[in-house]
């Protein structure tokens, strides 16, 4: 394998003419989860089948190839493996093989929580960098989940209506399925209804829900809506917001989103967790791509890991997972 990483408007690996989650169309690309920020309507596409089932349709891959998580795929002169990344259902890490190395790109990932992730050794790791600050480190999974449940349950007994403001695909059913042992049901804003009904077709164990509708009364039910446009959310008679989210640890943003409370729950690592998906891997060299690129790739090099932003500017998506 070509060592020849590059970023163009997507990671790519130029000798082998293969893109993952690029920014604009290619003829050949993998998309790693449903997200809109990392699909689009390639010419051929290599994606989960989950993944496939939450994308929006004005998005959808022209030539879509189904792998199963674990199955190798022979693909641009090398041999292609979907692995488990732990963001939300369907989300895949990319593994590729070919004479000379192993790479690996992580697209979105998570190591705590619910869902199955799998790091594979590498000669070359590509890390999404979202949260590559080390003042990001969240609580574990199960004590966020738990204040959450509490603080719906607080304003539910006050008469008032708990919303949760989340990213409308992935992490409001990711929410939806924690919270479901606490008994709560939810009304769901419409942008957050196609999700759940991909969510529910996959098998997914989604508790009782109905579709928001405007003026009607929700005082025993928690509302689910994306943190923009909240023009539903505000004809409610009484409500209360949290945003729930990783960026929760930066204050400011609570206000940025007209939340009341905000909870730290993240569908991507935290600093320490980024540190410790490095250590499993293993690599000889580290990219980092998305968010704190440069803060990310210095604190490796100061644990003696060669590392560096692939991508030159750094970017702060607000995507609210």
């Amino acid at each position: 394998m070509s060592r020849n990483v590059t970023w163009d408007r997507g990671v790519s690996l130029p000798e082998h003419a293969i893109w993952f989650d690029p920014e604009v169309t290619r003829a050949l690309a993998v998309v790693t989860h449903a997200h809109t920020d990392h699909s689009r309507r390639h010419r051929e596409t290599y994606l989960t089948a989950e993944t496939l089932a939450l994308t929006a349709p004005s998005r959808r891959p022209k030539a879509a190839r189904v792998l199963p998580l674990e199955a190798e795929q022979p693909v641009g002169g090398g041999k292609l493996t979907l692995v488990a990344a732990g963001h939300m259902l369907g989300s895949a890490q990319v593994f590729f093989e070919a004479p000379g190395g192993r790479l690996l790109y992580t697209g979105d990932l998570k190591l705590r929580g619910p869902r199955p992730v799998r790091m594979p050794a590498a000669d070359v790791l590509v890390i999404e960098s979202t949260y590559g600050r080390p003042h990001f480190l969240f609580p574990d999974h199960e004590t966020v989940v738990e204040a959450i449940a509490t603080w719906c349950r607080r304003v539910l007994a006050e008469g008032v209506t708990p919303v949760l403001l989340c990213h409308a695909i992935g992490k409001a059913q990711e929410v939806m399925l924690a919270l479901a042992p606490y008994g709560i049901r939810f009304a769901l804003e419409a942008r957050c209804l196609p999700g759940t009904e991909a969510y529910r077709e996959a098998g997914e164990a989604i508790p009782d829900y109905v579709e928001l509708v405007p003026g009607e009364d929700y005082s025993n039910r928690v509302v689910i809506a994306p943190p923009a446009g909240k023009a539903a959310i505000r004809r409610l008679h009484r409500y209360r917001c949290a945003l729930v989210s990783g960026w929760a640890q930066d204050r400011h943003f609570r206000a940025i989103f007209g939340a009341d409370v905000a909870f730290p729950l993240s569908d991507h690592c935290d600093f320490q967790e980024l540190l410790d998906a490095v250590d499993l891997v293993g690599p000889e060299q580290v990219y980092t791509v998305h968010g704190f690129t440069e803060d990310l790739a210095r604190q490796l090099r100061r644990r003696g890991v060669r590392a560096s932003g692939l991508r030159g500017v750094e970017q702060l998506a607000l995507a609210l997972t």
